[in-house]
């Protein structure tokens, strides 16, 4: 089972940050796409998703919503490091940090209310029997 959730899991993240990078690149500063940035967000994206498998676990969410964001901001800005997308300058880092945190951010509300509309599905189903 806990394989079953990693692959869901990886999956999931991977798909997500592929898509927020194939936006950067028709939206954003992006000139043309490499296939070492390519590989380079698949891995940050997949070290998410390992992070999000801790949900499975007896850890209590709101320490696995602070490892997870932890783990997605250090290696997306780590990745944006080594792919050039911004230089060592403390300020950068910092505005692509922040920049991480509120697409994590979106994203984990975009899921919270998702699992919320489900749950009052669910609910309601239960209650007409």
């Amino acid at each position: 089972m806990m394989l079953q959730n990693l692959l869901k899991s990886l999956a999931l993240s991977i798909g997500i940050g592929s898509f927020i990078y194939l936006l950067n690149g028709v939206f954003g500063p992006l000139n043309e796409i490499q296939p070492e940035e390519i590989i380079s967000v698949w891995i940050a994206s997949a070290l998410i998703g390992v992070a999000s498998t801790l949900y499975y676990t007896k850890i209590s969410e709101l320490l696995v919503t602070v490892i997870q964001f932890g783990v997605g901001i250090t290696a997306f800005t780590a990745v944006a490091l080594l792919n050039g997308w911004i230089t060592i300058d403390p300020s950068d880092i910092f505005f692509y940090a922040g920049a991480i945190f509120v697409i994590m951010l979106i994203i984990f509300f975009a899921f919270y209310l998702l699992s919320l509309l489900d749950s009052r599905k669910i609910n309601e189903k239960l209650k007409e029997k």
